[in-house]
């Protein structure tokens, strides 16, 4: 608007014609609160324009030269304020300023702001320009005149209540003291003297009429409320100024008359003449001069304004008035008249003398003649103040005080029987209803201005029931509020006589004097027929009616509230309609306002205060049922006028006792049959829910239907608001009724369909109309789950009724556009408007509820849901209205509206066959750009802000971000930003420049307003968190979706301090200053709703960078590197930059105690008992509801809840407990019947009291009907599913409905009801249902914020692991082991709350899964330096869980926390094995808790084995045995608790289940650790372990090894799940092996035959492939595929190789039966040993040398921990024979290369490099070389074994048998094999010479030599049966090796005594080196 110039042509003009808009301030004003002090914002606005609120429409002024020249400028200067002059508005601005004279640069201003606020733009200025600038001109105008009136009316409040302290209250007394009353009386003189400019056309001098005469009512509002108030004293000469111009007006002296051509302009004129009148009347101040009368004060001493010489110069000018020349003087002139007759009342006339000469009955005369007492009647009755936005209550007060004046004045009575008392009375009714103020004054005693009225009133209650219409008439009007219709019933109730016209005889006549009668018989009341006063009662003769008839009032007291209710009854036999109306008015009015009244029509009226009501014959009663009375009439009523209105207040009078006495009610309403149900008529045709299914059930009757169109023509369609209120409330009772159904049938497709084509005698009931059936239709979707039988039908109609549909969309499809073109319209009003707008908000409501509520049930995709997708809706699609009603800012309930439905519309289950974009939606750019604007503004919060429309838009957003992304990113992306982003797409070397493009531009951006949203999260947090927590949802969203947002995730990251203030919610919540008990209440929640939002935008964001960095670093490798490396260094500063804050947070976090404080901010958790709590209170309810239904006492329960509980007493009293119970009390003396049930009852509500209250229940059978109601799930039917998703990782929250509860209760009833005794057990259940709800809240909170904190530690773990560019720090180790303990403390503590096992424990078992979670990653993070305490804790609580855990039920959430804890056992395990096979802890600390952590272990031992039994838990839990057990030294330890607990049955039936090759894997894992126990074989044997093998090896495939096609499977399919192939054979077989070991040769010989019969000969095939040795790779090529097919081997097949030759070993040693058994397979073996040794054999690598050909053996990583191993380094760090050669081969598979970010580079480089066989050495290289001397090891034992045979037997028999001696290894296999154990020693010796060898390289230097020394001993063997001298160069060179070893073996104590045996054998092999000292 004003901007700052860059020209020097600046002129400058008058500061004082430079404002600010009025509307918003105005908007404040009116939403600011009239109780409180207005905001410091609003004080300060108050001041500054001080001066345009006291000049107000003055300060606009006329045109003036300076102002025309100032326009020739480009830049004109006001004040502080610049305006850029532009042509063409400047041409607009002089054009407006000619027709409106107004000053040229205030008109430019109005100009530039009407093209602001319409969005156009310069280009758009036409000759339509005028009427926009016009109106927007006397907008402004107009909302400066509001402001002063609505600165008066605050300043009103205060000075009445406040003391008069309010900085209002003196802004209004200044405006006053500097002459606001002149001011405004000159600007109305001078509006009333204007002319119209003569160059106007007619559309537009209309406009200027109307707006001028508006500005006339409001400144003549303004002047009312300084008068009335007496913020300033009217003297006499402002009295005469304004009798003047009322005079003027009246006569049409003024321009005044002129204006009056439309009819809102003549009604505009009529009001101001309203106006002005009461004000005269107001400035005489009757009410002063009642007081004076009251109080005895004479003229002269009285506070009266005018003296008497004024007082005779104003009756000059009234007496010059004509009330028959004009009847608006009239009214004045009566007002005078009624003054001067007070005046003359005063004590001491004769100090006025003059005034009394003054003719005052002439005045009253003359106005009586004119008829000036109708011309009040007229005014209340029209719509003038009625619908005005002044003070309407003060006007009427004004003419209460007129009215009571005149009464008293001229003592009107009865007496009066003209027309004047009856216009009287009507003008009294008209006053005080509706004016809930002056009929509470009216009651009070205390007020004597009302007391001329009050005295009216006795007199007209003294002729009662005789004079029954009028008296009724008027208490009807003065009943308006809750004590006045109370004091109206007591009046009536307390009615000490009745008045009844009586035949007067002689006789007759007790006293002549006092004119009292006595009657001598039984005298029946005349129109009450039954009553009767009785003979013997006087009376008192009040006035003659003729000559022989006079009117009694009999001394006889009875209730006139019964003498009403009997006539009602009656006159259905009588012809006078008018009086059984103003009695069904009375009744209706009565039961609206005052609960208290319904009950004591209800309760006392039932028995007459129990009093029998005679009926003329003294032995015939009758009752009176005030629902009867009204059922029966309504049912009898014929369709007309007074038929309609009579109905109205009869349906009107029910739905009000409905809420009384609801089954009382819905009984007499349902027998009665009221609107005519055309029942079934074939009993048959009943659906399944027990209702009609037919549609005939659903019709009603005609009469109906003619009396809505009667009620809406004819009259003010009160009747069908009525009759749809009733149907609202019987919905809300939960009555389901083929009556009810037909009603909501009737009302859905009749009146809402119909409703807009009916004519409307009162055209703005239309809208009340539509309003009150969109109510209707809006409980039928919310109660469909309540009732379910009436759903089902309701649900099929509004889901398939087309039509229901059309009048829906008709309703709600607009725009914003059109709504705002209807203000400038000239065919609807202000009131059409609002009713418009209210209907548009609830049909957007409708809509959202019926979306809500048929999500998820409906089949298919019904009707509606077509409708509301479908883009071919009429008027315009419903998606197309929602946008675009988002941006009208008149009435925020639409726009919250059309958010919600948005947001309901984007939901996936919906709209997953649409996506919306913007083209989808047929929205343009300028839509597009509306839609963003108008979001932009709201959440701006600009003044006037609304905090639920904020939640509701941002909600939207999150809906978009997460189900239509396309749709998001169009409204977040403008047609500047894309621009922008083009020609920024060169910028590469300035990444920072360009990503804040758009938060840069000049556009108005969304990000910006989040952003702006975001700076205030520290406000937020303390006074809206719930508004918070919806922002952070939203980012979160958008984190959720980041592929599809990631330009918009770089503009929020890059933005100034993002992270921290993102952040700032978990600072304050972990730091001492800002705890979450500073949320008060119901708020705590969200302290963790914040928490967890954004911990999940942190792991979201850790997770996106570590991807973005994995797919950056592939590309990098893939791609080209840069010549000069300059893309990466701009990337990498890009990357480095927009990570930075994030990383400085987090490392601060880490450095500080803030991580400790989060952690045990989320992990710490109380169990709440307040949801057990909930249901025993409910219990106890329904017990006592129970007792009480049972005594016929329904109370104002709900008929859906006595339904419930009427059910559960049925099934409660069918138990055997109950039953027994009646056996024990009739045992005692009670007589069994209904009553001893109801004994029973109360006794358990007494027993139910104390379990509330802490006592168990010791009764066996109240126990049991206890936890029957209990197991009743009672309150099941109040559980709704919470809407709001701001917990993403949490399930769905079900709370209790306790609004819907408490108003089935009926609660606020219960004090004037028999159930008041029970309330405060109801109150009780809600306060327990309301706790209940708020921990439910609270729990979930919580868990989602540790979930979302275990996901943000995972996130960080993996990249510490990988990422290093993110964080370097890791937790501190203190941190993690304080966690650590407080952790335990908090899962112990839910582990209690789980004992005993509460009745709803899946909460709890969240929570314990989640802090089972949390304490896992912990333990696994403190690396290896987890304490022996922490470890000791850790398995104790672990272990108590599982124990608890093991009684509950399986299921997925027990299982899941299972898991977790198994694994927390198997970590400590891990980590206390580790600490003490390393020796960290030492001494007696480390005795002390090695000791108590072994306890700890077996006593975890039988609970494990518990855990087995579970096929959720059996691999974990067998896992962890396995684990506890290998950590003791001593099998006795633990064996006699695995021998009792173990199921060792079920696990070896586990063997035959193959499905799962895992669970075999870790069965056979955990066998093998049994078998080598020795006891342990034992019972394997004793279960069939030997069976279940056989059985197991029986699916093998012949053709080659299980684990092998196993893995090629898994290989091939699940290679990125790295799921592990499990070597079933190679552990199968190494079980049987210990099992021989274990039993010993003697014990083992039974079953040495069978195995060897089922391993080595049946599957022969198997073993022989797993001996198959591959051929050694040479020059040729010929054979490279074959050999690829065995040379290409895991690292598992070599293991089972290892596992098949250790159990040939073992066999082999039982001679006798592997002769017998495999003596045409033992050649074979050998060979294949032979070979196999062979290749190992060859593997001659040394240090330098480079192998040329192929690798020997391919071994490529196939499993995670391969690839693990794979990227480790080396351990042993060798690089002769195999620990070279694997390397070679142990390489990753270029097929799969692509599955790691380092195996990609690794395959590149290699690829990359000419010498291939250099290839580095790995942790998994070392790993298979290890694995081939294993090998190597175990064939040469079975040959030493072979070969031990033969020898023995030779010497047995005396000599060699060389034909039937065993093939040996030739000495070149043996001697590689001895060169590479030697060089590999003596290289590592060598190279660790002076420190100890590591525990691993001592593993490989023993089994090295051990394979030396028995190829030496084989070689031996070779020398001595074949006679083969060793060659004398290999002598000498394994002289030299052998040298080289001894030298290198020095100081190492672990070879001593293996180089012993050594030296031994070589002494034997080469017995020429025992010489050399050196050696030997």
């Amino acid at each position: 608007m004003a901007t700052l110039s860059t020209s020097n042509s600046t002129k400058s003009v008058d500061a004082s014609l430079w404002w600010e808009p009025f509307n918003g301030f105005l908007t404040e004003l009116e939403n600011a609160s009239v109780s409180s002090e207005l905001p410091q914002s609003l004080e300060k606005k108050l001041k500054d324009n001080h001066d345009w609120f006291l000049g107000t429409t003055s300060k606009f002024r006329p045109p003036n030269s300076k102002s025309r020249e100032a326009l020739d400028s480009t830049c004109v200067k006001i004040g502080l304020q610049e305006l850029n002059i532009q042509p063409r508005l400047k041409d607009a601005a002089l054009m407006i300023s000619s027709t409106l004279c107004l000053d040229e640069v205030q008109s430019y201003i109005i100009v530039q702001r009407s093209l602001e606020h319409k969005d156009a733009a310069v280009s758009d200025v036409n000759t339509n320009i005028l009427n926009l600038v016009v109106l927007e001109y006397y907008s402004e105008r107009q909302c400066l005149l509001k402001c002063t009136r609505q600165i008066l009316m605050h300043a009103l409040y205060f000075g009445s209540e406040s003391g008069g302290g309010s900085s209002v209250l003196k802004g209004a007394h200044q405006l006053i003291s500097d002459g606001l009353e002149f001011k405004l009386l000159s600007i109305f003189q001078d509006l009333l003297s204007s002319n119209y400019p003569e160059q106007m056309d007619v559309d537009l001098y209309t406009l200027w009429a109307e707006e001028t005469l508006i500005e006339d009512n409001l400144v003549l509002d303004i002047l009312f409320l300084v008068y009335y108030e007496s913020l300033c004293t009217c003297d006499a000469k402002c009295w005469k100024r304004l009798c003047t111009i009322y005079e003027g007006l009246v006569t049409g002296s003024y321009n005044f008359q002129k204006l009056a051509i439309s009819p809102d302009a003549i009604l505009a004129i009529y009001h101001a003449k309203v106006q002005l009148l009461l004000i005269l009347i107001a400035s005489l101040n009757l009410e002063n001069l009642l007081q004076m009368i009251h109080d005895n004060v004479p003229f002269r001493q009285g506070s009266i304004s005018f003296s008497e010489m004024d007082i005779q110069q104003m009756d000059e000018i009234i007496s010059s008035l004509n009330a028959f020349a004009a009847k608006e003087a009239g009214p004045l002139i009566l007002a005078w008249a009624v003054f001067l007759c007070l005046i003359s009342s005063l004590p001491g006339k004769e100090e006025n003398s003059l005034l009394t000469k003054i003719d005052h009955m002439g005045y009253v005369r003359q106005a009586f003649e004119a008829s000036s007492l109708a011309y009040f009647l007229e005014i209340l009755q029209s719509d003038t103040l009625n619908f005005s936005d002044g003070h309407l209550a003060g006007c009427r007060s004004v003419l209460r005080t007129f009215i009571s004046a005149f009464i008293a004045s001229y003592e009107i009575n009865l007496q009066f029987e003209d027309d004047n008392l009856k216009l009287i009375l009507d003008i009294l009714c008209k006053i005080y209803r509706g004016e809930e103020s002056l009929c509470i004054q009216f009651w009070d005693k205390d007020s004597f201005i009302d007391g001329p009225v009050r005295c009216l009133l006795c007199n007209l209650e003294g002729e009662f029931p005789f004079r029954i219409t009028q008296l009724v008439n008027l208490l009807s009007a003065l009943c308006e509020g809750a004590w006045p219709s109370e004091c109206v019933f007591n009046f009536l109730d307390k009615s000490v006589g009745l008045s009844t016209p009586i035949e007067l005889s002689s006789d007759s006549v007790v006293d002549a004097t006092s004119n009292f009668v006595e009657t001598r018989f039984p005298l029946p009341v005349a129109g009450v027929e039954g009553l009767v006063i009785p003979s013997k009662s006087r009376g008192q003769v009040l006035r003659m009616i003729d000559e022989n008839c006079a009117l009694v009032r009999w001394e006889y007291p009875e209730s006139g509230v019964l003498v009403l209710l009997l006539r009602l009854a009656q006159q259905l036999y009588l012809q006078n309609p008018e009086e059984l109306i103003v009695i069904l008015d009375l009744l209706s009015r009565l039961v609206t306002f005052s609960t208290a009244v319904r009950y004591s029509l209800t309760d006392a009226w039932s028995s007459f205060h129990d009093k029998e009501l005679s009926m003329g014959n003294q032995d015939k009663y009758m009752r009176v049922d005030v629902v009867e009375i009204v059922c029966s009439l309504v049912k009898n009523l014929s369709p007309s006028v007074n038929g309609a209105v009579m109905m109205s207040m009869c349906v009107n009078i029910l739905t009000k006792m409905f809420i009384c006495l609801p089954s009382h009610v819905a009984t007499v309403f349902t027998k009665g049959n009221l609107f005519d149900v055309d029942l079934r008529t074939n009993p048959f045709d009943m659906g399944s829910n027990g209702l009609s299914s037919g549609s005939g059930s659903w019709l009603l009757s005609g009469r109906l239907a003619k009396m809505l169109l009667i009620d809406c023509e004819q009259s003010d369609c009160s009747m069908t608001l009525a009759v749809l209120d009733f149907t609202k409330s019987l919905l809300e009772t939960g009555l389901e009724t083929d009556t009810v159904l037909a009603l909501i049938i009737f009302s859905l497709q009749y009146v809402l369909v119909n409703h807009e084509f009916w004519k409307y005698k009162v055209k703005r009931a239309r809208w009340k109309v539509t309003m009150k059936v969109l109510e209707v239709m809006k409980k039928c979707s919310s109660s469909i789950s309540c009732c379910p039988k009436l759903g089902e039908i309701v649900c099929h109609i509004m889901l398939f009724d087309s039509s229901i549909h059309s009048t829906l969309f008709r309703i709600v499809c607009t725009t914003a556009t059109s709504l705002e073109k209807l203000y400038v319209s000239r065919l609807f009003d202000t009131l059409d408007i609002e009713g418009l707008q209210q209907a548009i908000s609830c049909g957007l409501d409708v809509l959202v509820s019926m979306i809500s509520t048929f999500s998820k049930d409906s089949p298919g995709l019904p009707i509606f849901h077509q409708a509301i997708f479908s883009p071919m809706t009429k008027p315009i699609p419903v998606i197309t209205a929602a946008i675009s009603l988002i941006s009208y800012f008149p009435d925020p309930k639409i726009q919250i509206g059309a958010a919600r439905l948005l947001s309901a519309l984007f939901v996936e289950d919906f709209s997953q066959s649409y996506t919306y974009s913007n083209a989808s939606l047929g929205l343009d750019d300028k839509q597009v750009a509306t839609f963003r604007k108008s979001i932009c503004n709201i959440l701006s919060e600009q003044p006037p802000c609304n905090d639920d429309l904020i939640i509701a838009t941002l909600k939207l957003l999150t809906s978009a971000a997460r189900n239509q992304p396309a749709f998001l990113t169009a409204v977040i992306s403008s047609k500047e930003n894309l621009n922008a982003q083009v020609l920024n797409a060169d910028s590469e070397h300035q990444p920072n420049k360009s990503e804040n493009v758009l938060l840069d531009s000049k556009e108005e951006s969304l990000l910006n307003a989040v952003l702006r949203c975001l700076k205030k999260s520290e406000d937020l947090f303390h006074s809206n968190p719930s508004m918070l927590v919806c922002l952070l949802n939203f980012l979160r969203a958008l984190w959720q979706g980041a592929p599809q947002f990631m330009k918009t995730l770089e503009q929020l990251k890059v933005s100034e301090n993002f992270w921290g203030q993102v952040s700032y919610s978990v600072l304050l919540i972990t730091s001492n200053k800002g705890k979450l008990e500073e949320l008060a209440g119901k708020e705590l929640h969200y302290g963790y709703q914040l928490l967890s939002n954004v911990l999940d935008i942190l792991g979201y964001e850790i997770f996106l960078q570590k991807k973005l960095m994995h797919a950056q670093m592939v590309v990098n490798q893939i791609s080209k590197p840069p010549i000069n490396g300059a893309e990466n260094t701009v990337d990498s500063r890009c990357t480095e930059s927009k990570s930075n804050s994030l990383k400085e947070m987090i490392s601060t976090w880490f450095k500080s105690s803030l991580l400790g404080d989060l952690i045990k901010a989320c992990v710490s958790w109380e169990y709440d008992t307040s949801s057990q709590r909930a249901k025993v209170a409910a219990i106890l309810f329904a017990v006592q509801a129970m007792v009480k239904l049972r005594s016929r006492d329904s109370g104002s329960l709900s008929v859906s809840l006595i339904e419930r509980i009427v059910t559960l007493s049925q099934k409660l009293c069918k138990l055997p407990a109950f039953t027994e119970l009646l056996t024990q009390y009739t045992q005692c003396g009670y007589s069994v019947g209904e009553e001893l049930e109801t004994l029973i009852l109360s006794d358990l509500s007494y027993h139910v009291q104390g379990e509330l209250e802490g006592r168990q229940i010791d009764n066996r059978p109240f126990k049991e009907l206890f936890q029957f109601l209990l197991d009743s799930k009672f309150l099941d039917a109040y559980n709704h599913k919470q809407d709001d998703d701001v917990l993403a990782n949490v399930k769905s929250i079900y709370l209790y409905d306790t609004v819907r509860l408490r108003a089935d209760l009926g609660l606020e009833m219960w004090d004037r009801l028999t159930w008041k005794e029970s309330k405060e057990v109801a109150q009780t259940m809600l306060l327990c249902l309301q706790d209940a709800n708020l921990r439910m809240l609270q729990s979930n909170s919580k868990l989602s914020a540790l979930r979302g904190l275990i996901m943000l530690l995972y996130m960080h773990e993996g990249n510490l692991k990988k990422d290093e560019d993110l964080t370097a720090l890791k937790i501190p180790d203190e941190v993690v082991s304080s966690c650590i303990n407080h952790t335990c403390q908090c899962l112990h503590g839910t582990l209690e709350s789980l004992t005993p096992a509460p009745v709803d424990s899946e909460d709890v078992l969240d929570i314990l899964t989640a802090q089972a979670e949390l304490l896992l990653f912990l333990v696994r993070s403190i690396s290896n330096n987890l304490s022996q305490p922490d470890c000791v804790l850790i398995l104790k609580t672990s272990g108590y869980g599982l124990k608890l855990l093991c009684s509950y039920k399986p299921s997925l959430v027990v299982g899941t926390a299972k898991k977790f804890l198994l694994m927390l056992i198997v970590s400590s395990v891990e980590f206390s094995s580790m600490d003490l096979s390393s020796g960290i802890v030492s001494g007696t600390e480390s005795v002390e808790g090695s000791t108590e952590i072994s306890n700890s272990c077996l006593g975890l031992l039988p609970i494990i084995c518990n855990c087995i039994q579970d096929p959720e838990q059996y691999t974990l839990s067998l896992a962890t045995i396995d684990l506890i057990l290998k950590g003791f030294s001593s099998p006795a330890t633990w064996f006699a608790v695995i021998q009792k607990h173990l199921p060792l049955l079920h696990l070896v039936q586990k063997l035959h289940d193959t499905t799962l090759s895992s669970n075999v894997s870790v069965t056979l894992k955990f066998l093998l650790n049994l078998a080598r126990v020795r006891h342990g074989a034992d019972m394997l044997l004793n279960a069939g372990i030997l069976v279940s093998i056989k059985t197991l090896f029986s699916d093998f495939s012949e053709g080659g090894p299980f684990s092998v096609i196993q893995s090629e499977r898994i290989f091939s399919s699940q290679l990125d799940k790295s799921e592990k192939p499990e070597p079933v054979w190679g552990l199968g077989l190494a079980v049987l092996t210990a099992l021989i070991q274990s039993l010993g040769e003697s014990s083992a010989a039974s079953i040495i035959d069978n195995l060897m019969t089922c391993i080595l000969v049946e599957k022969a095939p198997l073993v022989s492939y797993y001996l198959s040795a591959p051929d050694f790779p040479t020059e040729g090529h010929e054979n490279k595929r074959a050999r690829a097919l065995k040379s290409n081997i895991s690292l598992s097949e070599l293991k089972e190789t290892q596992n098949t030759l250790a159990l040939i070993c073992v066999l082999a040693k039982h001679r006798s039966s592997w002769k017998k058994i495999l003596q045409n397979m033992e050649s074979q073996l050998r060979e294949k040993s032979i070979h196999l040794l062979a290749f190992i054999s060859r593997a001659t690598q040394r240090p330098g040398e480079s192998f040329r050909g192929e690798a020997p053996l391919l071994c490529h990583p196939v499993l995670k921990e391969e690839f693990e191993w794979y990227k480790k380094q080396p351990f042993i760090n060798s690089r002769n024979g195999w620990f070279a050669l694997s390397a070679l081969g142990c390489k990753l598979n270029p097929k799969f290369a692509h599955l790691s970010s380092r195996t990609t580079v690794l395959t590149l480089r290699d690829q990359s490099k000419d010498s291939a066989n250099i290839s580095p050495q790995t942790h998994l290289s070392d790993l298979i070389a290890i694995e081939m001397y294993k090998i190597a090891f175990l064939l040469l034992k079975f040959l030493c074994t072979q070969a031990e045979s033969a020898a023995r037997k030779a010497e047995e028999i005396g000599f060699v048998d060389l034909a039937h001696f065993p093939e040996l290894p030739m000495p070149d296999i043996l001697h590689g094999l001895q060169d590479q154990g030697i060089a590999i020693i003596t290289e590592l010796c060598e190279a660790d010479k002076m420190k100890q060898l590591a525990p691993e390289k001592q593993q490989i230097c023993l089994l090295l030599l051990q394979v030396t020394v028995m190829a030496l001993y084989l070689e031996f063997c070779v020398i001595q049966i074949c006679g083969i001298r060793p060659v004398s160069g290999h002598v000498e060179t394994f002289s030299k090796e052998l040298r080289l070893l001894v030298r290198a073996t020095e100081g190492h104590v672990f070879l001593k005594e293996p180089l012993k045996t050594l030296k031994q054998i070589v002494s034997f092999v080469y017995p020429e080196l025992t010489q050399q000292e050196a050696l030997f």
